[in-house]
């Protein structure tokens, strides 16, 4: 078996990797379900889902038809479900309709709060988040939006008990907007919202009254601070909370709708009667809950029950509108920002998601000679060859892989000749290069390569004088297109000047330049100048030569600690951001600079690849993976599993680039990133 990264990685000798102080392997913190990770990378708006109140809070099968119920209210609204638990120890964002079943017929599956995430991940066990667990996995999936039933709080006498949830707490330090109908009635409801004042948490009632509801019945005789009359108000309410920074959450407390609410007397005497009976059998803790909420629901023949299925519905629904608003209002938000033009006036531009990447590089027809007898002789000879023909080109390559996954939204900046080889590359994807890349009477740039019987390259040819013509005056016919793009990409064999250009310009606009260097020589281009950028993917070759360049005083021997090497590297480039630094067998190393000298450093494992057909395009294709992960707002060990699939996948066929990328997306094939990670 080969290693995915040896054809992603330039340089030809891996040393052996110590282990670091300064480096933590992967590990894969979430797993989302296809339909959650598709929203995600869509832009579509999510909701998060407990799971304890499926394992613990009804019986089976109410429990799942109740929750395949709530999920398809929250479609039917045009959000996607995300239910929350742990499963086999992997915190899952997004259960199948398998994987629902299996918890709601579960003996098994803890309570999973906060201190108990990890022993349970630790364990490999099955865990029912609460609320304040599936707050948690909220924020880390950065889903802004909660639904679930009702709040844990302050348990009745818990002044002498000190028995208080730690939902409240986690509420204090979390910035996500939490649908709830109020806490639940057997808690102490008054202490409940002080606390919830303490720890900064922004409580809401929800439509035309601001009582307080207490779960069972809409009134618990306490008022919300504040109201919101509808789901727009609250969207609203979230964003100028994320616009703030506060970093505590909000509780949009919905009472119960009329029909099905209880009578607040009897609901109250048969809270009573339960909490006598488990002070009686020595129950108290987390376990608690689910005994006065099974004692309550027996003592009303069931139709606490009902109640508690009407409600979580009915939060369904007024969560999921709430994120649909929300989703609105950042598409507004994000699709006009003001920008500073070169007169230093202020003018308004769209930028968002949706506009097109651009992509300024090389673009050339790779042809491949590859010789059948056993040996290349250099001496005149003529030999018997299978030759190949591809459209190459780092920057090329890169823009068709995300023009494959994005449907479009690329364009690539080039310099291609009006000949036969010309219109070839502009055939490959149609709409790609822009018009302005052709020079009339130009010679389009070619790669020849010779390769032996077993396929190593013996003699490499280039000519690319074309890409001169990548001027600056050709970016500025574009300058439009580029403040518009979300990201612009830039490869080693853009022309210095132009290239220091367009980092200039993308720095005035605070926009991020991902710079892919082509060699060594062509890798230090963007520091002579002290340019900042966000994002940078040496080998380690690269990566000495332009540390070097920057600090020629700097040790660049190759020692066999690469990591360690890395790292000191690394420090000196302190104008890049981001280093996505490929190492061969040992995989790909993200270092991120953070100002105080000492990097965020994380080691991604490489994944092995049977039977390649084809090396050339697999670094550029890694690229434009990883790159659509960033697009696509994903985490960035999400965004690494994308690159090593789009590379592995670039390794399987004989093209630079793989056109079946369009076919992973379309079937989700390309998006089970939980089987794409090492272990």
């Amino acid at each position: 078996m080969a290693y995915l990264l040896k054809a992603i990685c330039r340089c030809s000798r891996v040393a052996t990797v110590h282990h670091s102080r300064h480096v933590s392997t992967i590990s894969r913190r979430l797993v989302y379900s296809e339909e959650v990770l598709q929203a995600k990378i869509e832009g579509k708006p999510i909701v998060a889902l407990e799971s304890t109140i499926i394992t613990h809070g009804m019986p089976y099968p109410k429990n799942l038809e109740t929750a395949h119920e709530v999920e398809q209210i929250i479609t039917e609204q045009g959000a996607i479900p995300a239910t929350v638990a742990i499963l086999k120890g992997q915190l899952t964002v997004g259960l199948t309709k398998v994987q629902l079943e299996y918890l709601a017929q579960s003996k098994n599956a803890l309570k999973a709060s906060r201190r108990d995430l990890a022993p349970i991940a630790a364990a490999g066990l099955d865990g029912a988040t609460t609320v304040a667990g599936t707050l948690i996995a909220a924020e880390l999936a950065d889903i802004p939006i909660f639904v679930t039933g009702g709040l844990g709080g302050v348990h009745r006498e818990g002044e002498l008990t000190m028995d208080i949830s730690a939902d409240l707490s986690e509420l204090g330090r979390s910035k996500t907007l939490v649908v709830c109908s109020g806490v639940k009635s057997i808690l102490d409801i008054g202490r409940t919202l002080e606390y919830l004042e303490t720890q900064g948490v922004c409580v809401c009632s929800y439509g035309d009254t601001d009582d307080f509801p207490a779960f069972y019945t809409p009134r618990s005789g306490y008022r919300a601070p504040y109201r919101v009359g509808n789901a727009r108000e609250a969207a609203r309410l979230l964003s100028s909370t994320h616009a703030l920074q506060l970093g505590s959450g909000i509780v949009i407390a919905v009472p119960i709708p009329k029909e099905s609410a209880m009578d607040e007397k009897i609901i109250e005497e048969a809270i009573q009667r339960a909490l006598e009976e488990a002070k009686k059998q020595g129950i108290q803790g987390k376990e608690i809950t689910p005994f006065i909420l099974a004692a309550v629901a027996k003592a009303t023949a069931g139709s606490s029950l009902d109640a508690n299925i009407a409600l979580i519905k009915n939060n369904a629904k007024v969560g999921a509108e709430i994120a649909v608003e929300f989703k609105k209002l950042n598409d507004v938000v994000n699709g006009a920002k003001v920008l500073k033009d070169k007169a230093g006036r202020q003018r308004s531009a769209e930028l968002h998601t949706g506009n097109d990447v651009l992509v300024i590089g090389g673009a050339n027809v790779d042809r491949t000679y590859r010789v059948t007898e056993d040996q290349v002789k250099l001496d005149g000879s003529t030999h018997p060859c299978k030759t190949a023909q591809c459209a190459g080109g780092v920057g090329r390559n890169i823009a068709e892989v995300l023009w494959r996954l994005q449907r479009g939204r690329t364009r690539l900046l080039t310099a291609i000749g009006d000949d036969a080889d010309g219109q070839y590359l502009a055939d490959n994807v149609p709409g790609l290069i822009l018009k302005d890349s052709v020079v009339k009477g130009g010679r389009t740039p070619s790669y020849a390569a010779v390769l032996d019987s077993s396929g190593e390259c013996q003699l490499g040819l280039g000519d690319m004088t074309l890409y001169d013509y990548i001027t600056i005056d050709l970016v500025n016919k574009h300058m439009d297109l580029l403040v518009r793009a979300p990201l612009v990409i830039l490869d080693g064999n853009v022309p210095q000047t132009t290239m220091v250009h367009v980092i200039e310009q993308c720095n005035k606009l605070n926009k991020p330049v991902f710079f892919e260097p082509t060699d060594i020589r062509k890798a230090i281009k963007p520091l002579n100048f002290r340019c900042h950028l966000m994002y940078t993917s040496p080998n380690i070759s690269e990566l000495r030569a332009m540390a070097k360049y920057v600090s020629p005083t700097i040790n660049t021997s190759h020692t066999t600690d690469e990591v360690s090497e890395i790292i000191e590297l690394a420090k000196v480039l302190k104008d890049i951001q981001v280093l996505i630094v490929t190492m061969g067998a040992k995989g790909v190393i993200i270092i991120k600079n953070r100002g105080n000298g000492e990097p965020d450093v994380r080691l991604y494992p490489a994944e092995t690849v049977d039977k390649i057909i084809n090396v050339s395009g697999a670094g550029d294709s890694f690229a434009g993976g990883y790159i659509f992960g960033l697009l696509s707002g994903l985490d960035e060990s999400y965004c690494v599993a994308m690159g090593f699939q789009t590379a592995k996948a670039a390794l399987l066929t004989s093209t630079t680039v793989p056109t079946e990328l369009n076919v992973y997306r379309k079937n989700a094939k390309f998006f089970q990133l939980d089987n794409l990670i090492s272990k």
